[in-house]
């Protein structure tokens, strides 16, 4: 009964969940590359944003099935550990959430600050440093100022991105004089070949709804809320960003969408005056601050349980005695925002060098989502039997038509692709060192079983899931 105390409480419904699923989509580099994608693709902008959304349905759909399986991980590395093994695990998260905090993270940041200074006029180098060093003062001395407001945070961005959208195509703007109208078409000077070449790009719509996940071990019914959380989530970005798009090339010239560093904004001012301008610019930084401060402090924490399965220098798994948090992993994760914010910035964060940042990140993301999609299918063919609450239906139709899209996707940005490998070439290589260094298997497979038992244990009892995975666990004689 002691134990029962300690662990989370399944209070959470679906309003809190897709709020998580759109916590980490809310971002001011998902915005900028609304308008990029727009640029690209012009009034065609629609089918880019639609065929990008075919692969992340699909990655959607396998990460219901897997977190209605195991409803106390949550992340990439705890449904491929029993399913391919601890080292395809491990990979995933250093080769995918490091580029994350050092590549998003930072672009994040400087995104904030060139918000500010086309508002304000302060040099963005200043104050996306600030911003970061405030995110470090955050994670290291009281994570949990930015926890009690966090939550809301997400639904309230999106609604005034939602009212600014809406005004813009409804020509509100236009009506006040203070928005005119520019010449568009419906394809862009490059044809088709814009349109189905800025595939990659529009996935950045839509990364990190999987971000719910995580909290099943606290939702009520996580087999029934998580699948309805994406999907609703999933939609609702796609609808609003195409009406943004629509009221972005309603009013802005195209090559100023394709070319600012701000574009987002710069849409915005177009559609709505100084109003649309100083509302997105604050959507900006609340959203790119929300989204580099959650990283800062997700990172840290994956290190740390990589660390306590000795995966990871011991210093990683160290907790100040004070503070409680892993000091030594969110000083390594601010360091390598920090390096590469100066060198955002120093480039003047131009949309070339934001775009480039954005699609390395990309290009590792949809490996990770084909990883996903590989998970299930390999648990389905390994452990048949288990009892699962949310099933894919025609998994190898389904999944293959995500893959296939997640490497067409790959493909649209692969000008990135070297880069994403090199360090992923790194990872392989560290594992493979640490692991014959310190006489580990470098690719244990977790026994399903084992995993189960864990989150039994960990976890606030969960009705029909608990009792279908006992009967399933006796009659493997786990139990």
């Amino acid at each position: 009964m002691e134990q029962n105390n300690t662990k989370l409480k399944r209070v959470l419904g679906f309003g809190a969940t897709y709020g998580a699923a759109m916590g980490l989509v809310v971002s001011g580099t998902a915005m900028f590359s609304v308008t990029q994608v727009a640029g690209q693709a012009s009034h065609a902008v629609w089918i880019t944003g639609l065929i990008g959304l075919i692969p992340i349905i699909c990655a959607a759909l396998a990460f219901s099935e897997l977190s209605a399986m195991l409803p106390g991980g949550g992340m990439i590395s705890d449904y491929t550990s029993p399913a391919l093994g601890r080292f395809w695990g491990t990979l995933a998260v250093l080769g995918t959430y490091v580029l994350l905090a050092a590549a998003d993270g930072s672009t994040q940041m400087a995104m904030s600050g060139y918000s500010l200074q086309d508002v304000t006029g302060i040099p963005a180098i200043i104050t996306s440093l600030v911003f970061l060093v405030l995110c470090l003062f955050i994670n290291l001395f009281d994570v949990g100022i930015y926890g009690k407001f966090a939550g809301a945070l997400p639904i309230g961005m999106m609604i005034a991105y939602m009212v600014l959208a809406i005004c813009g195509a409804l020509g509100v703007g236009e009506s006040m004089g203070i928005a005119a109208p520019v010449g568009s078409t419906f394809l862009p000077s490059t044809g088709w070949a814009g349109v189905f070449g800025a595939v990659g790009s529009s996935i950045w719509w839509y990364i990190g709804f999987e971000n719910c996940c995580p909290m099943a071990e606290e939702t009520k019914e996580p087999y029934k809320v998580i699948p309805k959380a994406l999907f609703a989530a999933l939609i609702t970005i796609y609808l609003i960003d195409i009406v943004f798009s629509y009221a972005a090339l309603k009013y802005t010239d195209i090559n100023v969408l394709l070319t600012s560093g701000v574009s987002h904004i710069d849409g915005s001012r177009a559609m709505m005056g100084t109003i649309g301008a100083v509302v997105m610019s604050t959507i900006t930084i609340l959203a790119s601050f929300t989204t580099a401060n959650s990283q800062l402090a997700a990172l840290p924490r994956m290190f740390y349980g990589l660390a306590r399965q000795g995966q990871l220098p011991k210093a990683f798994g160290y907790v100040h005695p004070k503070y409680r948090v892993p000091i030594y992993g969110t000083v390594t994760c601010f360091l390598l925002m920090f390096v590469c914010t100066i060198y955002i910035c120093a480039q003047g964060g131009t949309a070339e060098i934001m775009n480039m940042f954005i699609n390395i990140v990309c290009v590792a993301w949809l490996g990770c989502y084909i990883l996903a999609m590989v998970d299930v299918l390999v648990l389905r063919k390994r452990y048949p039997d288990f009892p699962r609450l949310f099933k894919v239906p025609a998994p190898k139709v389904t999944f293959t038509i995500g893959i296939i899209g997640s490497i067409y996707a790959i493909y649209t940005i692969s000008d990135y692709i070297l880069f994403t490998l090199a360090w992923l070439a790194v990872v392989v290589i560290f594992i493979i060192v640490w692991n014959k260094a310190h006489k580990k298997p470098i690719n244990e497979v977790t026994k399903l079983e084992d995993a189960v038992i864990m989150i039994r244990e960990r976890t606030e009892y969960l009705p029909v899931w608990d009792e279908a995975v006992v009967d399933w666990l006796k009659s493997r004689n786990a139990l």
